[in-house]
Order: structure tokens, then sequence, then C-alpha cells
């Protein structure tokens, strides 16, 4: 089955057969049980079992008018805004989509000034902005978008796609990424967009990393190790990165039972989550909680279905997983997820 038939009426027989229980704990390899793995007691991880206690109230929770992945999520006034991405046949997009999590519905909400995929973003100063991206390259475009159009505002330091970015207090913190040569191990800060500073680095240099933020620190996790869109195994890490703003400095912090990337973060409860991804060639299910005191990787969940390339937004205590990719980028999927804790 192809993800581009896979819609919420299809995920809603899954999680209603039992796919998303939180207390059983994949291996997020889709279609069998969890394997054993030898490294799932390395330092910095948690055997599943270990999890039994966590619970994950997964839902679908809606359904985009067409498939949709790569995009930028940043939520205002109670809306999702949906900001660029990929749309089926691999093709880029500059529309801009809000998601409305109260009724379900998707409206056309304008366009950005540049059509990109592969970009990350915030919410700065009430508007949103986007890092770099690409299309046929990566770009160093900053744009924001208001009143239905977008504007480039700035410029990161370089072309840069494939990041991740996430917010400690009032700065943006874009992490990951490649430039069209090599990996970008250079994090860049901004508050506003226009001025665009350095932070620090990364230990590692990754692409298609997953971020977020949380006990002021910005965690990475995973990513790409290849230059190339290979995802042969070998070209992910299982790495989990802590980058703290206050210092500059970032250091290896924990690491995963086995290599991930282009999987999905968001912070909920003070705890950072990851969810989906691919280990080698494979879309997995797994949904891993990382805790900010210890770096340890537990997993606590499965997804109804094997995703990455997610775009995540959290309102108050639900984290909202929007579209993604199971087969490629060709047939991108649809639905809206809904994670709560509890």
């Amino acid at each position: 089955m192809t993800s581009r038939g896979l819609g919420a009426a299809a995920l809603a027989v899954l999680l209603a057969a039992g796919c998303s229980s939180s207390s059983s704990v994949g291996s997020g390899r889709a279609g069998g049980p969890p394997p054993a793995s030898p490294s799932a007691t390395r330092s910095g991880t948690t055997p599943p079992s270990s999890a039994a206690s966590v619970r994950l109230r997964i839902a679908v929770a809606g359904e985009l008018p067409h498939g949709l992945s790569r995009t930028v999520a940043v939520a205002v006034n109670g809306k999702i805004l949906l900001l660029g991405g990929l749309i089926t046949g691999d093709t880029t997009t500059s529309t801009v989509l809000r998601f409305d999590p109260a009724s379900g519905t998707t409206t056309t909400a304008g366009r950005l000034a540049r059509a990109v995929h592969d970009a990350s973003g915030e919410l700065l100063r009430g508007r949103p902005v986007v890092f770099g991206g690409g299309a046929a390259t990566s770009v160093s475009d900053v744009q924001a978008w208001s009143g239905g159009t977008g504007s480039v505002i700035g410029r990161l330091a370089r072309g840069r796609s494939d990041s991740a970015a996430a917010l400690v207090g009032p700065t943006a913190y874009v992490v990951g990424g490649f430039d069209g040569t090599g990996m970008v191990r250079t994090v860049e800060a901004t508050a506003d967009g226009v001025h665009v500073g350095t932070g620090g680095r990364l230990v590692l240099g990754v692409r298609y990393p997953a971020a977020a933020a949380a006990g002021g620190s910005v965690w990475i996790v995973g990513g790409q190790l290849a230059t190339t869109e290979s995802t042969r195994t070998g070209g992910q890490t299982d790495d989990i990165q802590r980058f703290d703003p206050a210092t500059g400095r970032t250091v290896i912090a924990g690491h995963l039972p086995e290599p991930l990337g282009h999987a999905t973060a968001f912070s909920l409860g003070g705890f950072v989550y990851v969810a989906g991804g691919r280990t080698g060639t494979h879309a997995v299910r797994t949904v891993w909680r990382i805790d900010p005191a210890t770096g340890r990787a537990t997993a606590v969940g499965t997804l109804p279905v094997a995703a990455s390339d997610m775009a995540a937004v959290v309102i108050g205590d639900t984290a909202w997983l929007i579209g993604g990719e199971t087969t490629g980028p060709e047939a991108p999927l649809r639905t809206v997820l809904t994670i709560r804790a509890g």
C-alpha cells in the first residue's frame, strides 16, 4: 500500500486494532515485533520494557486536502500554519495552509516568497519564520510570512537545507543541515529572523536530524550522515547531541538503540519525544522519550503507521504530527495525528 492511499479512515482502523497502544513498544519497523537489540542496554538508552508505565494517547485528528511532507509547522492563535514542503509527485510548493485543530478543516492561507522544502522554522515575535530549505539547490533565505504573503527578511550564513530548529526563550536555533556540498556544523541563532548570528557548533554534522528544546537546551537526535539522499544502513547516526545556548557547547548526551534519520521531535511535559523516521531504508513507527536529566532514550509507544519527515507543533498539552512519508517523497501522507502524554 502506498502512502497516497493511506488516509484518516485507514489509520483509524489501525488505531482501533491497537497499533497505538501506549505501552506496546516495537522496534519501529513496520509489520513485525521488535527484534532483540544488543545495543538496547548501552549507555544512554533504556530497554523498552522499562517504558510500561508511560502512556501516550495517539489519535487520528484529521486529514489534509492533499499529501504533504517536509513542511514547516508553526502555531498561531490556536491554528497551525504549514509553510511550503513537498506535495504529491515530489514537487516543491510555496503554498501556506492553515489547519484548524478545532474543526479539522484546512484552508489556503497564502504563499511564501519562495517555494522550499526541507526547511526549518519557528514563530518569532509573532510571525512565522522559515529558515533556508531547498528546491533545486539549498538556499540561505530567511522568509517571514504575514497577511498571506511571504518576504525574504534575512540570510543564513550559507545555503542550508535538511535542518531543524528549536526555540529557547525568544531565540531560535537552527541545527544540522546540508549546504549543497557538506554538512553544516554551525548552530545559527536569531530572535527576529533579520539578524542571524553564530550560537555554537555541533559535535557531529548531520542532516535531517530531529530537534526540540527542553531543560534550556536544544536536543539534536540522530540524523543522516551521507551527503547524498541515500538511506542505506550505516547512513544515519544514533547520537543524541545536546546544545547549550548559554555556553555554545555541544556534547554527546546519549544514544538511541539504533541509527535514525528523518525523524520528528517535539517537547511535552519537560521531555523530548522523537517520532517515526527512518532506520536504514525502512520507515519506523517507534516514539522515543528522552529524559533531559540523563539523556536516556526510552521507547514509549508506536505510531499507527511507519512514517518519516512529518511536521510537528505543540499546542497546550498536545503534539500535532502532520503529513510525512512512508515510501518516499513522491507520495506524501495526508494524515494529522495527535499525541498526548498522560
